[in-house]
């Protein structure tokens, strides 16, 4: 994957690499939430079973819908410091468009900053019980930052290919970063930076980095696999195309780090490729509306 730098001067991405750092603290003073809510992160009130491992959302009780889908299932995945609270806007986008409560589901990481190891155990038990809840055989998954790889290392690691249909990853560092490198160099491996070894910018130079293994096939198993980049994303100086996976369909936006998951370009890609259909079809909003939850019709 070449290098590239970025559109912006360099003090322009030192400007919004120092405004992303202060997002970044103001989350962890919060617990890893960026809107500040109310859920402890292993919270489980709002699943429709018990975990202590890590908390989040979804479920017909929770999204006040009737029970069964005959959709896929979706699986959202925060990134660093950020939790479930991140995919309220994408819930609500999708059910507005025909989608019930137990085909959308968010998880939140024990920890604000989880390792690829524990993102991969927790990830495996909240998909095993997203399938026994809803009966389907696969899901798709929506990554966004470090879930991305988060999610990418769970498939590899547990071998969960034929549990996924559809991969989308949102700004996910899957050749790694140069920051990162920095970090790593500099001894910035803990805490926040908890990740920084593993997404080296230059991961192919060591021996046995987990990245280069990831990376011996991009898209495998029988997935359809999307990622979005920004094009004004400060995480990815002098590596603009990190996010993009060979095999993969690749497209970017004029976004910064948290615009690729939140714009609105990125929520319609979101839904085609994780539906099938357009957004904006007439036939698929007009059923979305006699299907709406009562205490969204009045």
């Amino acid at each position: 994957m070449s290098t590239q730098r970025g559109p912006s001067g360099p003090s322009n991405v030192l400007g919004k690499l120092t405004s992303n750092l202060m997002g970044l603290r103001r989350c962890r003073r919060n617990g890893g939430c960026r809107v500040d809510c109310e859920h402890d992160r292993t919270d489980d009130e709002r699943l429709p079973w018990e975990t202590d491992a890590y908390g989040g959302w979804g479920g017909h009780e929770y999204h006040g819908t009737d029970p069964g889908t005959d959709r896929t299932p979706v699986v959202f995945v925060h990134g660093n410091q950020r939790d479930a609270c991140d995919w309220e806007a994408h819930s609500e986008f999708f059910r507005e468009r025909g989608y019930c409560g137990d085909a959308l589901w968010a998880i939140t990481f024990g920890s604000g900053s989880p390792s690829h190891d524990e993102m991969a155990a927790q990830l495996d038990a909240f998909v095993a019980n997203v399938r026994d809840r809803t009966g389907a055989s696969s899901v798709a998954v929506v990554g966004h930052s470090l879930g991305v790889t988060g999610t990418r290392y769970w498939l590899h690691r547990r071998d969960r290919y034929d549990w996924v249909e559809t991969v989308v990853g949102l700004a996910g560092a899957n050749h790694g970063t140069v920051l990162s490198s920095m970090a790593a160099k500099t001894g910035l491996t803990t805490g926040t930076y908890k990740m920084s070894h593993f997404l080296r910018e230059d991961y192919d130079e060591l021996s046995d980095h987990p990245l280069a293994e990831l990376n011996t096939d991009e898209t495998p198993g029988d997935i359809d696999y999307y990622t979005i980049r920004g094009t004004e994303d400060p995480l990815f100086w002098n590596c603009l195309e990190s996010p993009a996976l060979e095999g993969a369909t690749n497209i970017a936006v004029t976004a910064d780090h948290d615009g690729v998951r939140s714009s609105l370009l990125s929520l319609e890609r979101i839904f085609e490729w994780c539906s099938g259909q357009k957004p904006y079809n007439l036939r698929t909003l007009s059923a979305a509306a006699g299907e709406r939850p009562e205490r969204e019709r009045t």
